[in-house]
C-alpha cells in the first residue's frame, strides 16, 4: 500500500525530514513528486496518489473518507515512522492534509512537526457550511454546474467533452470525500505544530484566520501571485519549495 499512496520520484534515504503532498481535488502526485529535484539531500518529497488517477489509474474512484484516511495514515506512518514529517496541501489538499494530522496523532501520537495549508478555508469555518444538495445526490450535469458556480476548476477542463469524462470521477469522488470530512474542532486546538498559510491574490477570498484555531502552534499567512492554482505558476513553485525548505533548518 505504501508504493500505491506515497510517489516518491526522488528517493533520499539519509533524509531528516519527509514533505508529504496532498492533492487537490481531482489531482494526482507527479506535479508534487518532482518538486524533490529541488529539494535539499535532507528532504525527501512524496507525493499522495488517491484511487482512480496515475499509477492508479485501473483502481476505482473512492469516496470513502474513512477508509482513505486510515489507508493514508499507515502508508505514511509505515514508510516514515522514525522520520520528521512535514505537510503541505492545497484546496482539498489542506483539508485532506489536516483530518490526516489528526488521525496520525491519533493513532501513532505523532504530529507533522510544520504544515503548510493552501487556498482554501479552515475545515470549521463558516464559508464552509454546505447547504442545499449534497454533491453525492448530484447528477453529472448538476455537478458540472456546481463546478462552475464554485470556481477554481479551469474552464479549459469544464468546456472540453473528452478531458471532462476523464477528469470527472475522480473530481466528483474527491468532492464527496471531502464531505465526509467532518472532524469537530473544540475548545482546545487539536494540533500544536507551526502552521504557515497560502493564498492567490486573485483567487476567491478564503478564511484563512479560522485556520489558526486547529493549533496552538504560530500561524503565517503569505499571499502569492495568481488565482486558485498559483502554485502551478514555475516563480510560485519555487518560491513555495524554498520558503518549506529554509523553516527545516
Amino acid at each position: 500500500m505504501v508504493d500505491k499512496f506515497l510517489n516518491c520520484r526522488y528517493a533520499k534515504p539519509n533524509a531528516k525530514y519527509a514533505l508529504i503532498c496532498f492533492p487537490w481535488a481531482g489531482g494526482g502526485s507527479n506535479f508534487y513528486a518532482q518538486w524533490g529535484r529541488q529539494c535539499p539531500d535532507s528532504v525527501e518529497v512524496c507525493g499522495i496518489t488517491l484511487p482512480g488517477r496515475e499509477s492508479r489509474f485501473r483502481d476505482p474512484c473512492t469516496t470513502d473518507a474513512d477508509q482513505i484516511l486510515q489507508d493514508t495514515c499507515s502508508a505514511i506512518y509505515k514508510k516514515y515512522c522514525n522520520t520528521d514529517i512535514i505537510f503541505w496541501g492545497h484546496s482539498m489538499g489542506a483539508l485532506y492534509s489536516f483530518e490526516t494530522a489528526l488521525l496520525l496523532k491519533k493513532l501513532h501520537h505523532k504530529e507533522p512537526v510544520r504544515m503548510f495549508c493552501s487556498g482554501i478555508s479552515a475545515p470549521h469555518a463558516p464559508e464552509r457550511k454546505h447547504v442545499g444538495q449534497t454533491v453525492n445526490d448530484m447528477s453529472e450535469e448538476e455537478f458540472v454546474e456546481y463546478l462552475k458556480k464554485l470556481g477554481g476548476t479551469p474552464e479549459q477542463v469544464l468546456s472540453d467533452p473528452e478531458m471532462m469524462t476523464l477528469f470527472l470521477p475522480p473530481l466528483k469522488a474527491d468532492y464527496v470525500m471531502m464531505e465526509g470530512f467532518k472532524s469537530p474542532i473544540g475548545v482546545d486546538p487539536p494540533l500544536s505544530c507551526p502552521l504557515h498559510l497560502f493564498d492567490g491574490q486573485d483567487d476567491a477570498k478564503h478564511n484563512l484566520k479560522a485556520w489558526e484555531d486547529v493549533t496552538s502552534g504560530k500561524t503565517t499567512v503569505q499571499l502569492l501571485p495568481g488565482g486558485h492554482f498559483y502554485p502551478k505558476e514555475p516563480s510560485n513553485q519555487s518560491f513555495l519549495i524554498s520558503y518549506i525548505t529554509e523553516r527545516l533548518n
